[in-house]
């Protein structure tokens, strides 16, 4: 993917003196993760969402979600957050303007406050920014990231000192509100904007005509599969771009223990794109097998969305469990080898 252009010194210097002002007013105080506030982007009209976390003094952090997908993602997760791994947060796209200790700064964050002429010292006191994008680690800004940034703090500095005054207060109807709108005059207003809800990202599911009549024709066996799609450790890419995360489609027979499918997966155009390729994995194995397996058992939700995709050309039941015995052994093997 093309290497996007950096923020410009004046651009940090901007993102630096806003989280020193940030610092001094410790929204967090009186602000939940819960209290969210709409900006809209004066350039694409794009509705940004912006939440103070850090009540309870472990995370201080400003998390800006890029648009209304992003917060009902971040709804979503909140809401199944006992059956979630975790690993749904870092595919919301959304920035974060944190303090964090020292040794959480890369190379470059260090060299940027030195080119500054920046000094902090102590626990929580380095401000740290990050962008956060499906299928990638959470990485260095990029400048329309950092306009972006800049443009939610300096709402943010306007809005938390009278939050839960009676000059000021969030709705609490779901998918109304508060909204920070730049007027023609480049002054800014606030309005109760009723925001409607994105539609779903669609993951266009296309499997060949000629692999899916040699499928149909297969025999069901009598054989269990237990498939599941999660992070690989580790970050890959080339030096100085934003790192890739892989995702690994794993698939095990549960009698036998062999895997049957392990490759990596990447986000090479969308993240929706790379997820159409769990149903094509498991297409590949069956014409490999000559079978279709009679159930394949599955550890979460979205797999048992893209797999149930294939259900006119396979029959074969699709069933979400709480444990997939022969699949953790072999991702733990898999992690233990990757470690070593």
């Amino acid at each position: 993917m093309a290497k996007e252009a950096a923020p410009t010194l004046d651009a940090w210097r901007r993102l630096y003196a806003l989280m020193a002002q940030v610092k001094e007013m410790a929204p967090w105080e009186w602000m939940y993760e819960s209290d969210v506030f709409a900006v809209q982007d004066p350039e694409s009209q794009e509705f940004y969402f912006v939440s103070v976390m850090g009540n309870l003094g472990e995370h201080l952090s400003i998390a800006v979600y890029l648009g209304v997908r992003a917060y009902d993602r971040l709804l979503t997760f909140a809401e199944n957050v006992d059956s979630e791994t975790g690993e749904e947060l870092l595919e919301i796209a959304h920035l974060q303007a944190s303090f964090e200790d020292r040794d959480q700064l890369t190379t470059q964050d260090r060299n940027t406050i030195k080119e500054l002429g920046l000094k902090f010292r102590g626990k929580m006191a380095w401000p740290l920014f990050r962008s956060y994008r499906a299928g990638f680690a959470p990485w260095l800004l990029e400048a329309h990231e950092a306009r972006i940034l800049t443009l939610a703090l300096e709402q943010l500095l306007d809005v938390a000192p009278r939050f839960g005054d009676e000059e000021i207060d969030f709705p609490e109807e779901s998918g109304v509100f508060l909204t920070r709108i730049q007027a023609a005059d480049g002054n800014w207003q606030e309005r109760i904007v009723s925001v409607p809800p994105a539609e779903p990202e669609s993951v266009d599911i296309v499997i060949p005509k000629t692999e899916a009549d040699a499928v149909r024709r297969l025999r069901r066996s009598h054989n269990v599969f237990e498939a599941d799609l999660f992070l690989m450790p580790g970050m890959f890419g080339e030096r100085g771009s934003r790192p890739q995360m892989a995702y690994i489609f794993m698939v095990v027979d549960k009698n036998s223990g062999a895997i049957l499918s392990g490759e990596p997966l990447y986000v090479d155009t969308t993240f929706a794109d790379m997820l159409a390729e769990v149903p094509q994995r498991m297409v590949d194995i069956c014409l490999k097998m000559q079978g279709v397996p009679g159930e394949i058992q599955v550890g979460s939700e979205r797999v048992e969305w893209l797999l149930s995709s294939l259900s006119s050309i396979m029959d074969c039941k699709i069933k979400r469990v709480r444990r997939l015995r022969a699949l953790d052994n072999a991702r733990d093997a898999m992690f233990q080898f990757f470690m070593r």
